[in-house]
């Protein structure tokens, strides 16, 4: 029960910078996308893959998917969750808090039930991966989970490293560990830079509109 509420904690951890010390390059964490560490890991047989679709939604269901990123630690425990991606058919507001918080505690409670065991000693090594969950009618589920789709996990957790209009959380201290090429980083940060730019600039052009606007309509000058 204690690592299902770390979970869930984690989860919805703040994104920042760790304070941890850098590790060597040696040493960082292989990152993996999803479906792509079967060279190292497999799970365990009988793991459950996908959690039931959330009662209190049941009655009036959308089709919804999320992309869970998480670490496979050297034990075959999962850890470190993170929520890298996620859709609903029906409105995808972040203002529905409570809506995405029961999917997402769906999600971690099922990974952080997960094990894995190595193909060899040597193959017992850390690696961060991803995983995604599918909500819904299962008829719909291979489009559901288009929606979802992340083709370069490394690239995704670079751009949410550095641009705040993702709204998505990592764990913390983790992105620190990842073994992420500089050059990804770089084009992230620089991209998420340009689009700062572009934003700020939009928000002084429609300022400016509204300032016009307020003056178009205010009354004329008295003459008294």
């Amino acid at each position: 029960m204690g690592g299902i509420m770390r979970a869930r904690t984690i989860l919805f951890a703040a994104l920042v910078a760790a304070a941890l010390p850098a590790l060597a390059a040696a040493d960082k964490i292989r990152i993996a996308d999803e479906g792509k560490i079967g060279d190292a890991w497999s799970l365990v047989p009988g793991t459950q893959l996908m959690p039931p679709y959330p009662e209190a939604y049941a009655k009036d269901p959308e089709e919804v998917c999320m992309v869970v990123g998480y670490l496979v630690n050297a034990d075959g425990t999962t850890s470190d969750f993170s929520l890298l991606k996620s859709w609903a058919s029906g409105s995808n507001s972040r203002s529905r808090k409570d809506f995405w918080a029961d999917f997402a505690d769906l999600s971690s409670r099922a990974l952080a039930q997960w094990h894995y065991a190595p193909k060899d000693a040597a193959s017992a090594k850390p690696v961060y991966t991803a995983a995604t969950f599918v909500f819904g009618t299962p008829g719909a589920a291979m489009a559901t989970k288009e929606h979802c789709e992340i083709s370069d996990l490394t690239e995704r957790l670079a751009e949410l490293r550095y641009n705040g209009r993702a709204g998505r959380m990592m764990a913390r201290g983790i992105y620190s560990q990842l073994d992420i090429d500089p050059g990804v980083e770089e084009r992230m940060r620089q991209r998420s830079i340009t689009w700062r730019e572009e934003r700020d600039q939009g928000q002084a052009v429609n300022s400016w509109k509204n300032e016009r606007a307020a003056e178009a309509n205010m009354p004329p000058p008295s003459n008294k």
